[in-house]
């Protein structure tokens, strides 16, 4: 069975709490697909075979991730709006506002240069070829940086973007969604043209969800993702043990 996570935000470091309740009931992945932060999880947690040995990676981590990541809560629809008027006035709209060097500092810092495991695949959007693809001859430093370079906020990495912005989730037998709610108060042109974007990707989204196997989604206020383990190992629990 393949799982399949989103990644526009940082509350996907609760992940954890999912695979422990797959461990309570003996469930197994085939392979993980990730896309941006759910990448993250999904590898200490391939790395460590463990859920609390990755809950505790995370934590560790998780005060200099919010200091890289200006969208560390995904869609944030009134920062977007003012970082791509900033942006073109500047008419630096591709290389985003933030340097790649921190992004590349925070990854260097963090993953080996090392093969990327085997039921691990990370997914980026080529910008050459419009296409979402897994990085499988990368290295996980590579295909880190390439899956987490958010667009606006970085530049593309060797012509590569985060796909969470474009698609939201890769394809799987098991989806699982976690959100941020977020409420939007459309004013103008921009307005509109960039939640016409969030739109398209949404709609992307939702199918793949609905049209999976098994699904789980979690959408919340909350902007702490270790505040969400218990919700989100509760709900997991109960779907995991009743219905796979």
């Amino acid at each position: 069975m393949i799982l399949a996570t989103g990644g526009n935000s940082i509350l996907y470091f609760s992940l954890p709490a999912f695979f422990k309740a797959c461990e309570k009931y003996e469930v197994e992945f085939d392979e993980i697909h990730c896309v941006g932060f759910s990448c993250i999880p999904a590898y200490f947690y391939l790395k460590t075979n463990s859920s609390n040995q990755s809950y505790m990676y995370l934590r560790s981590i998780y005060d200099e991730t919010l200091k890289n990541f200006h969208f560390a809560f995904g869609f944030n629809f009134t920062s977007i709006v003012e970082q791509i008027r900033t942006l073109y006035k500047a008419s630096r709209t591709l290389k985003g506002f933030k340097s790649q060097r921190a992004l590349i500092k925070y990854v260097n810092r963090h993953f080996e240069d090392e093969k990327i495991p085997k039921k691990l695949k990370i997914h980026a959007f080529n910008l050459k070829t419009f296409n979402d693809e897994i990085l499988e001859h990368d290295t996980l430093q590579e295909a880190m940086i390439k899956t987490l370079s958010f667009p606006l906020e970085f530049e593309p990495y060797n012509d590569y973007v985060s796909g969470s912005w474009v698609y939201g989730v890769p394809e799987g037998d098991f989806v699982l969604l976690i959100n941020k709610i977020f409420n939007f108060d459309l004013k103008n042109a921009v307005d509109f043209m960039i939640y016409s974007t969030y739109a398209r990707t949404f709609k992307i989204m939702e199918k793949r969800f609905n049209d999976a196997k098994h699904k789980l989604r979690l959408q919340t206020n909350s902007s702490n993702p270790f505040y969400l383990s218990a919700k989100l190992y509760e709900i997991s629990e109960k779907y995991i043990g009743g219905k796979l």
